[in-house]
């Protein structure tokens, strides 16, 4: 379960700074109806297959590691507890994102302009945008693979030099 820990210590590290620029952008003027309408509509070319892509190629990169940490944990683990257990993290990712993407209308007009967002539209509708948005789920769930098996590392490394600081310091032994 260490690396488990790790994976989720180091996903709300990260989910710490949208936490933080979320709380800024909630002083913000709320957008207009004119660019929410345009944002919803942006967010339909957008997500089309892209909440199933993303969910498939996030699981399909994170699941070995927690797969792997749970087996170190559960060595009698069966493959169709398993399989359960995996079944079960898509169906939570999904919903999460899925839950998520419903404030991206009021964010994406908060950023972009309307003729922005008309835009991007545009561009998605081209022959090469639609080529990215049905890329982009598979490039961001590979390169997010790539860092999933460096996090324990980074995480050691980090300990190593927040242990050393505070050492030096005197808060640590």
């Amino acid at each position: 379960m260490k690396t488990l820990r790790i994976w989720l210590v180091a996903s709300a590290v990260g989910m710490s700074g949208v936490i933080s620029a979320a709380a800024q952008q909630a002083a913000a003027p709320p957008p207009s109806p004119e660019a929410i309408a345009v944002a919803k509509e942006l967010l339909a070319v957008i997500s089309g297959d892209m909440l199933g892509d993303l969910t498939s190629n996030v699981s399909a990169q994170a699941w070995p590691t927690i797969e792997q940490a749970l087996r170190a944990q559960y060595p009698k683990l069966d493959a169709a507890t398993s399989t359960e257990l995996r079944g079960e993290f898509e169906k939570l990712i999904a919903a999460d994102v899925a839950e998520s993407l419903k404030d991206a209308p009021a964010i994406y007009a908060r950023y972009l302009t309307v003729p922005e967002m008309r835009d991007i539209q545009a561009f998605y509708r081209t022959p090469t945008g639609a080529k990215t948005l049905k890329l982009m789920p598979q490039i961001t769930g590979e390169v997010m693979g790539n860092l999933a098996p460096r996090l324990q590392s980074m995480m050691e490394r980090v300990n190593v030099s927040f242990t050393g600081i505070l050492q030096k310091r005197g808060y640590a032994k």
